[in-house]
């Protein structure tokens, strides 16, 4: 977990170099304070105004390093967790789509949220107050060994004790942190899925059940929040009860020391003071390490989260598709359970090929084949030759366009959502809106491309959806379209307007699963393919 701090180590070297100079005034003007008390007890006031000015210079400086040290504090934490997450979200788009589709995202939602809000609290938070603590400390070990080293062999056996008392506390807490952040997950989750069917809740009466599951899930989370309270409250009263009595048990060895004149007033005046630099950092220490460990889980459940369980590595560039897509023997299941076999098919660069069949079986799936969703289990994809499963899915999918059912629209303007965020000349986009079917409906918003997309698309209706996503396909200028069951939500007239735009476009290869099919057109498609009790055939 800490390699997750080597791209900071310019900001923590900065937030030592500060705590350093904290702790180097600390020192001086402690000296400098138990000359002064020294000083008074001789009766001599000589140059007791300029210690009082040179105490006051450090103190000024100590606290202008304080200043400094909270500023990168915040600053460090800012840019830490920031990073973080954004490494997070770089690292979940680079998960396979079959498996990052198989997983409940809410499993994400709640890394981004509750799992990164334990970690600036228990790793982060800490990691700054171990910097603080340490150079605190060190200015305490140098003041015991310039007044009597006796005191610093009894300080370092209460480090001894309360690191070992932070490696009991430890292990409990991390297991049991793990264990909050899978009830978080399965909290986001369910949270996620009573939001989504809200409708069928209200509907069916079943509002009593969702507070009851609602209420055991909040407790079952507030049980074990409770439970790591527990455990850290049992081990901090341990470590503050020892503190205390050491605290004593110095105070009185002192005291006894100078009884025996073996030091000075002021020596013992700077023990007692020192005394906090050496017990709040060992507690302060002693506090923050079960935390920093405490999180170890949270971050191995996060890199397991994003481990791809497929991670073939792709040799091969591609320019644009040339020629032909063979595919040879193919064979598909998902899990146990056969989808595809002994599949043979061949498509040609720009011809235009229709595939139907039944329900489930398996015209979705020879697409999602083609976009390299999945791999085959035997056989082969060959594109212009070249095995499918070695190319580059990058360059792959700049080459195609995508139109399926269940169309994603971004809480952004319509010019966005048809771009994509990529820049296309004002005519490459009107030539796409009126392929669409869109020009009407665009010229009768009063702004036009820049009207706003919300939640999803509920401001528009489903047919505009669908056209939106169609219009993205054809503006994309792809070699090959997949469209799957992109007609579902048009009225006929529209569907077969656009179908007929989509089959006249020259040099690309239409590849169309559908369940809605027109007469008229089925000429027009250069073959048939019906997908049936996990075989393919060509009519």
């Amino acid at each position: 977990m800490f390699k997750q701090l080597r791209s900071f180590l310019p900001q923590i070297f900065l937030l030592s170099f500060f705590g350093a100079i904290i702790a180097l005034t600390d020192i001086i003007a402690s000296l400098k304070i138990r000359d002064l008390i020294d000083l008074s007890q001789t009766g001599d006031f000589t140059n007791f105004s300029n210690y009082l000015w040179l105490i006051a210079g450090l103190m000024i400086v100590s606290g202008i390093a304080l200043f400094t040290f909270h500023y990168f504090k915040a600053l460090f934490i800012r840019s830490s967790l920031t990073k973080m997450k954004q490494q997070y979200i770089s690292r979940v788009f680079k998960k396979n789509i079959n498996e990052f589709q198989k997983e409940n995202n809410a499993t994400y939602l709640s890394s981004l949220s509750n799992d990164y809000d334990q970690i600036e609290t228990n790793f982060l938070e800490p990691i700054v107050e171990l910097i603080f603590g340490i150079v605190n400390l060190s200015a305490g070990i140098v003041l015991f060994v310039i007044v009597d080293y006796r005191i610093l062999l009894i300080t370092v056996g209460l480090m001894g004790l309360n690191i070992l008392l932070s490696t009991l506390a430890s292990k409990p807490l991390n297991k049991h942190n793990k264990e909050r952040s899978d009830l978080f997950a399965s909290y986001t989750s369910y949270l996620k899925e009573v939001l989504s069917a809200f409708h069928i809740i209200k509907t069916n009466n079943l509002e009593d059940k969702i507070h009851h599951d609602f209420k055991q899930k909040s407790q079952d989370i507030q049980q074990k929040g409770f439970i790591i309270d527990r455990i850290k409250s049992f081990f901090f009263a341990a470590q503050n009860m020892t503190f205390t009595l050491i605290f004593f048990g110095l105070v009185i060895i002192v005291g006894a020391m100078a009884m025996k004149n073996a030091i000075t007033l002021g020596a013992v005046v700077l023990i007692v003071q020192s005394l906090q630099k050496i017990i709040w950092p060992i507690q302060n220490t002693a506090e923050a390490l079960p935390k920093i460990f405490s999180v170890k889980a949270i971050f191995q459940r996060i890199d397991n989260s994003l481990k791809n369980k497929t991670d073939y590595q792709e040799t091969k560039d591609f320019a644009g598709f040339q020629k032909n897509i063979h595919i040879n023997h193919l064979r598909f299941a998902y899990e146990d359970h056969l989808i595809l076999e002994d599949i043979n098919l061949e498509f040609e660069k720009g011809k235009k090929y229709l595939i139907v069949g039944p329900s489930g079986g398996g015209k979705s799936t020879i697409l999602k084949l083609l976009r390299k969703y999945f791999y085959p289990e035997q056989g082969s994809i060959l594109i212009d030759g070249i095995p499918l499963k070695d190319i580059k899915k990058e360059q792959y999918f700049s080459h195609i366009a995508n139109v399926e059912q269940n169309v994603f629209l971004f809480e952004d303007t319509i010019r966005h959502n048809l771009t994509l965020y990529k820049e296309y000349t004002d005519e490459e986009i009107n030539e796409a809106i009126a392929k669409a079917g869109l020009k009407d409906f665009i010229a009768k918003l009063p702004q036009g491309l820049e009207t706003m997309i919300y939640d999803n698309g509920k401001n528009i209706s489903g047919g505009e959806r669908s056209r939106l996503a169609i219009a993205r396909g054809l503006i994309n200028q792809a070699d090959i379209i997949f469209l799957d069951e992109a007609f579902a939500n048009l009225d006929a007239e529209k569907a077969k307007a656009i179908e007929k735009s989509l089959l006249d476009l020259k040099d690309v290869t239409i590849i169309n699963v559908s369940h809605i099919v027109f007469k008229e057109h089925r000429p027009m498609y250069d073959d048939v393919i019906v997908v049936k009790n996990k075989m393919a055939t060509s009519l």
